[in-house]
């Protein structure tokens, strides 16, 4: 799932995902994470910037699924140096900083996957 605010970067890395084989699922805040959870949907990984429109910002959504859901890998995405260094206690291998690539974010996740499969 990719939860990011800004539409045309949301756009971008969620085509990326999905012509590398990926169902992608978009969210612009932070509470679509739960009613698709709540809809029985699966997640494996869920990607989000640290600035969230609504509420809850990217801390808080990591936070929380580590919490109720730790089998749902985080990836945080951020442009603020500060919030980097915030978001490595909450996400794998800590934030992808942007302006970032596609391809490092479809990495980050055949990396997590890889660890899942592992741990299996």
């Amino acid at each position: 799932m990719v939860v990011e605010p800004e539409v045309l970067v949301r756009l971008v890395v969620a085509e990326y995902l999905r012509d590398c084989g990926y169902k992608v699922i978009e969210a612009m805040a932070a509470n679509d994470v739960w009613t698709v959870i709540d809809s029985g949907h699966h997640l494996d990984v869920v990607m989000a910037d640290v600035k969230l429109s609504g509420e809850v910002d990217g801390f808080s959504l990591a936070s929380r699924l580590r919490q109720t859901h730790a089998d749902i890998d985080v990836i945080l995405t951020c442009g603020i140096t500060g919030a980097a260094h915030d978001s490595y206690e909450l996400c794998q291998d800590g934030p992808i900083k942007k302006p970032y690539d596609p391809r490092d974010v479809e990495l980050r996740i055949r990396v997590l996957s890889g660890r899942r499969v592992s741990k299996s």
